[in-house]
């Protein structure tokens, strides 16, 4: 496992202690949850657009199928949640921490993300297109699949994550740190990967990625008159 250097400049959710627990049982747009714990909530398949959920902590809450475009999460922490096939477009994210999280084909086109860590999270194929993130890391995380189509990714960390199969087409990677990570069927040319450090390891993926086939070289003999 490549070890880098912790990020710089990520500022962690600000979440004042203690947290008094809350509940939550229906949502309504522009809906404003502010300091509070939830727990074991079931959110499935709602739908809402512009909630605020600001020095929240989230622990196995289920999101799954729900539809909450413009998404604000602001000093958020979320642990063990469910977010699969969610409708999360246009959301911002601001000093966010996911843990062990699942966004299996989640929505987050177009979304902005500063100051974000995701820890062990599962978002194979989803969506990430256009999203614009500054000051984030990402650490064995899994990518399978998913779409960071024109997103800016510049100096963002992925440490031993998964992105086989993954889309990087037009996305801004300079700066980015990719060591330790699957790259298997990733889809990015040269000028996505310029700038983007890897390690010796991952060199012939790259030159897989950009479809240059390594041979052996041929030893030719020749006959002289």
């Amino acid at each position: 496992m490549v070890k880098n250097p912790p990020p710089k400049d990520i500022q962690a959710p600000r979440l004042p202690k203690p947290l008094p627990s809350g509940t939550l049982n229906h949502l309504v747009d522009g809906a404003e949850i502010m300091q509070v714990a939830l727990s074991d909530e079931d959110l499935g398949e709602r739908s809402a657009t512009s909630l605020l959920f600001e020095q929240v902590l989230l622990r196995r809450v289920r999101l799954m199928q729900a539809r909450l475009p413009r998404l604000r999460l602001f000093d958020v922490r979320c642990e063990l949640c469910e977010l699969s096939g969610a409708n999360l477009e246009g959301s911002r994210w601001r000093r966010l921490a996911l843990h062990e999280c699942r966004l299996m084909g989640t929505n987050l086109i177009g979304a902005s993300c500063e100051d974000v860590v995701w820890r062990e999270c599962k978002a194979d194929g989803a969506l990430l297109v256009g999203a614009q993130f500054k000051a984030a890391r990402f650490e064995r995380c899994s990518f399978q699949g998913a779409s960071f189509e024109g997103a800016n990714l510049g100096g963002v960390v992925f440490q031993d994550c998964d992105l086989s199969q993954a889309n990087l087409s037009g996305a801004r990677l300079e700066g980015a740190d990719l060591r330790g990570s699957l790259l298997n069927g990733m889809r990015a040319g040269i000028q996505e990967l310029k700038g983007v450090t890897i390690d010796p390891r991952q060199a012939l993926q790259v030159v897989a990625v950009l479809g240059i086939r390594v041979r052996e070289v041929r030893e030719y003999n020749f006959s002289h008159e």
